[in-house]
């Protein structure tokens, strides 16, 4: 279940990342919209998000059964980061931030 929780939250963080990426979103997060270079920042930190995620699954297990279960992972995040961009924008910062507490708790537990 640790192993899901780390994958899922980096998905979701990368998953907000590409959503910051988006013009109606950046103004739904940010109250303003981004400039074209923050825009490219935040594409990018949402695919490397991504790309993590997929990177732990791959390198914890069968390679085969962690590529379906990223799938699942990355299909719940982006269920989580469509339900909280439509109805709890206003707290981005803050899932945000709860979300990264939780990968970095995760991690640490599966390192350790």
């Amino acid at each position: 279940m640790i192993f899901f929780f780390c994958v899922w939250a980096m998905s979701a963080l990368g998953f907000f990342g590409l959503a910051s990426s988006i013009g109606k979103h950046q103004k739904q997060y940010f109250n303003t919209e981004l400039n074209v270079k923050q825009s490219r920042l935040a594409t990018l930190v949402g695919w490397c998000g991504l790309i993590i995620s997929l990177g732990i699954c791959l390198s914890l297990g069968k390679p085969s059964n962690n590529v379906s279960y990223w799938f699942g992972a990355i299909t719940l995040s982006a269920l989580f980061v469509g339900l909280c961009t439509s109805y709890y924008a206003q707290y981005f910062k803050k899932i945000v931030l709860a979300l990264s507490s939780i990968f970095i708790i995760t991690a640490l537990l599966i390192v350790f």
